[in-house]
């Protein structure tokens, strides 16, 4: 399946080049938007930096992310925060925020807000993976039906699906988390060997939830 895209006339020229070259784009409109730098149908987009996204988010100056979300959120019935850039791009810039609080207001924007903050490496990847975004939100589901239960309700809290996503953790051990850690603050309060206290959770499942909103991992 195919889509047509807009794109924020404030937008780089490299962006809306990007879009018009990938393959399952039909047609490419660069005009003003109300809110947000991709739109695909139903689906907002806000394109962020790791630079732009700690200024916006965390800074004194810029504009506030918070506000650009809530304005996203009210335009579209599908809205996401889209970043050119990985964790790690967070570790190299001297803004004095450290990449802990980084992420913690990646998670928090995600889990309060509802609105997905997704690191794309690169802005080939982000334009990518937008457009897939457009397309599933469009397209008819795969006819082939999941088993009941292996994937979290969209009914479900939205830290409790975060939880699912976790590389080991399914639907059963998602709801045990969420129980114990209802919001991911309190998530990563806890140890390792406080997360092995929950029944079904070992050492190696442990480690991938500890380290499934830091990027190296760590104590510290």
């Amino acid at each position: 399946m195919r889509v047509a895209v807009t794109v924020d006339d404030r937008e780089p020229a490299g962006l809306v080049a990007a879009v018009r070259n990938h393959p399952d784009v039909t047609d490419t409109g660069v005009e003003r938007l109300s809110a947000g730098d991709l739109a695909i149908g139903s689906v907002g987009v806000e394109r962020k930096t790791p630079r732009d996204y700690v200024t916006s988010a965390m800074g004194r100056s810029g504009s506030d992310l918070t506000t650009q979300v809530e304005r996203l959120a009210a335009v579209y019935d599908h809205s996401y925060v889209l970043l050119e850039g990985g964790f790690d791009d967070f570790d190299s810039l001297r803004t004095g925020v450290s990449p802990a609080s980084i992420r913690g207001s990646i998670a928090s924007i995600t889990a309060r807000q509802a609105v997905p903050v997704i690191p794309c490496t690169d802005r080939r990847t982000l334009v990518d993976f937008a457009v897939r975004l457009g397309r599933k939100h469009v397209e008819s589901p795969s006819s082939r039906q999941l088993p009941a239960g292996s994937v979290a309700s969209q009914r479900e809290p939205t830290t409790k699906r975060m939880y699912g996503c976790i590389e080991g953790i399914g639907p059963e051990l998602a709801t045990a988390l969420y129980e114990r850690y209802p919001t991911v603050e309190e998530l990563l309060g806890a140890n390792r060997e406080e997360l092995t206290l929950i029944d079904g959770i070992g050492e190696g499942r442990a480690n991938a939830v500890y380290a499934a909103f830091r990027d190296d991992g760590s104590d510290g």
